[in-house]
C-alpha cells in the first residue's frame, strides 16, 4: 500500500476498474436514485447529512490509484463530498435528472459520489443521487439515501459501521480465496460452465471490436391479474415467482436461439455476513444459471428446474465471476454469458418508496424522515450486458420487466419483439404450467398474420 488511506479493491471492483479504462466517457456503470422532495429543504444542513454519510461509508470518498502494481482505493477526507444546488424549473427536473445521471466519473481524481440538489421552489425539489458501480449497487443505493435523510432528519452524525465497513468484504474474499473452500467452488462453477454455450439473443447489428457501453431500456408491465396468476402458479409449482419469471425467460431464449443447453448470468447480492448488511459498497457478483431443455419441457419443469439452479447458485455465490472468468479463460474465448436476469424486490427496500408506475414518471408520495418524497423514474445502467432483464416486485404486488439492452446491438423493435414474446411466456406459465415449451407460440396471432401477409406478398412478387 502507498499510504494508510490505501485499500485493496475487490475482485468485483477490479474487473470494474478494467471495463472504466475501457470506455471512461460511458455512464452504463452509474448507478442513480433521483427522489422528488415537497417538503422545504435546507441545502447546508443536507451538505452536512452528506459528509455525516461520506465520513460513515469511505467507498464514497475514495479514488482509484492505478500504480505498478494491482490499482488501490485511496480514501480521502469526507468533506470531498459535497452537495451541488442547481435552479431548475420544476418541468425540466426530469432531463436535467436525467442528464446529471449521464455525467461520466473520472475515478481517478473524484470521488464516486455525485449529489444534485434541483431546486424548484424552497419546497419543491429533486434530489439526484449518482454513484459509480465501483463503490455502489443497487442495495447500496437504497442504503445511501436512508442514512442521507436520516443524517438530515437529526442534523447530527451517523454511527460507524460495524466490522469494518466495507473492507471486511474484501477480507473475506481474499480469505475465500486462501480457504479449503475455493476448489470446491472451482469444481462447482467448472461443471456449471465447461463446454456451454452462452445464450445469446440474434443481434441487429455485427458486435463492435471495443464495447461502447451504450445502452436503452424498454419497459413492460404485467396486468395485475396476471401478476396474481404468478404468484398462484409458483406456488402451486412449489417455487418462487421469480422462478417461474426466470424459467419462462429461460423458455423464450430456448425458442429463439435453439439451443438445448445453455447459460445465463444472475446478479446477486453477496452480503451473506452480519456485519455488511448496512454497508454502502459494491457487493454483487454474479452467478451463473444453466438452461437445459428437451421436447418434453413444459413451463413448469422449467420453472422448477430453474429454481433448483438458482438454489444451487445462491450456495455458491461467494465465488467471485471474476476468477470465473479467469479459471476457464483457457478453454473457453466466448464470453461465459451475454444475457442476464435480476430482481429488485422493492419490497424490502428502504426507504420504501413506491415503483413509478406505467406510463408515469414520478411515483407515489411517502413520509419518510420528516419528507414528503415520491420516486422518479430515471434510466440507468443500460449497456452493461447484450440483454439484462431486470425484474421488479412493488410492494404493492405489481411486476414488471425493464428490458435493458445492447443499443449498438439492437434496434428498439427487436427488443420490443423479444419483450412481447416473454410476455407472452410468462402468461402461458402463469395459466397452465404444464403447456409444453416446443408449443408456445413466439408471436402473438396479429404478428402472425402480418408475417403470413408479408410472405404473401413477396411471393406475389
Amino acid at each position: 500500500m502507498n499510504s494508510d488511506g490505501d485499500r485493496r479493491l475487490s475482485m468485483g471492483q477490479e474487473a470494474l476498474w478494467f471495463l472504466y479504462r475501457m470506455a471512461p466517457e460511458s455512464a452504463a456503470y452509474n448507478v442513480v436514485l433521483a427522489v422528488r422532495i415537497r417538503t422545504a429543504v435546507d441545502p447546508a444542513r443536507l451538505d452536512r447529512a452528506l459528509t455525516a454519510v461520506a465520513e460513515r461509508h469511505d467507498v464514497l470518498r475514495s479514488t482509484i490509484v492505478d500504480q505498478a502494481g494491482p490499482p488501490v482505493r485511496r480514501i480521502g477526507p469526507a468533506d470531498r463530498v459535497r452537495l451541488a444546488v442547481r435552479s431548475t424549473p420544476a418541468e425540466e427536473f426530469v432531463a436535467v435528472a436525467r442528464a446529471v445521471a449521464a455525467e461520466p466519473f473520472r475515478l481517478e481524481r473524484e470521488v464516486p459520489l455525485r449529489a444534485v440538489l434541483l431546486r424548484a421552489e424552497a419546497d419543491d425539489a429533486v434530489l439526484v443521487l449518482v454513484t459509480h458501480h465501483i463503490a455502489s449497487d443497487a442495495t447500496s443505493q437504497w442504503l445511501l439515501a436512508r442514512d442521507l435523510f436520516r443524517a438530515y432528519e437529526s442534523d447530527a452524525g451517523l454511527p460507524p459501521l460495524p466490522g469494518g465497513g466495507f473492507d471486511a468484504a474484501v477480507a473475506a474474499e481474499r480469505a475465500l480465496l486462501d480457504s479449503d473452500r475455493r476448489p470446491v467452488l472451482e469444481r462447482y462453477w467448472r461443471d456449471v460452465c465447461a463446454g456451454v454455450p452462452a445464450a445469446e439473443l440474434p443481434a441487429d447489428h455485427p458486435r463492435p471490436a471495443t464495447p461502447a457501453f451504450r445502452g436503452a431500456s424498454h419497459t413492460v408491465w404485467f396486468p395485475e391479474a396476471l401478476a396474481e396468476r404468478v404468484r398462484a402458479a409458483a406456488r402451486g409449482c412449489g417455487v418462487t415467482p421469480f422462478a417461474l419469471l426466470l424459467g419462462a425467460l429461460q423458455a423464450v431464449l430456448h425458442r429463439y436461439t435453439g439451443l438445448p443447453d445453455f447459460l445465463i448470468g444472475c446478479p446477486v447480492s453477496v452480503r451473506f455476513r452480519r456485519e455488511l448488511r448496512d454497508v454502502v459498497g459494491y457487493l454483487a457478483n454474479s452467478a451463473v444459471l444453466r438452461a437445459r431443455f428437451d421436447r418434453e419441457a413444459t413451463f413448469g419443469s422449467t420453472a422448477r428446474a430453474a429454481y433448483r439452479e438458482i438454489a444451487r447458485g445462491m450456495a455458491h455465490a461467494g465465488y467471485p465471476y471474476p476468477a470465473l472468468t479467469a479459471l476457464l479463460g483457457p478453454t473457453r474465448s466466448a464470453p461465459v454469458f451475454t444475457v442476464a436476469v435480476t430482481l429488485l424486490a422493492a419490497d424490502r427496500l428502504d426507504p420504501p418508496l413506491p415503483m413509478v408506475p406505467p406510463g408515469e414518471i414520478e411515483g407515489a408520495e411517502i413520509e419518510y424522515a420528516g419528507l414528503r418524497l415520491a420516486l422518479l423514474d430515471v434510466p440507468q445502467m443500460e449497456g452493461q450486458f447484450d440483454v439484462l432483464i431486470e425484474l421488479r416486485a412493488s410492494g404493492t404486488g405489481g411486476l414488471s420487466a425493464v428490458v435493458k439492452y445492447d443499443a449498438n446491438l439492437f434496434e428498439p423493435a427487436t427488443i420490443e419483439r423479444f419483450a412481447g414474446a416473454y410476455t407472452r411466456f410468462v402468461g402461458l406459465a402463469a395459466a397452465d404450467p404444464d403447456t409444453p415449451v416446443l408449443r408456445a407460440p413466439l408471436v402473438d396471432p396479429a404478428e402472425l398474420r402480418a408475417l403470413l401477409a408479408l410472405g404473401a406478398s413477396g411471393a406475389d412478387s
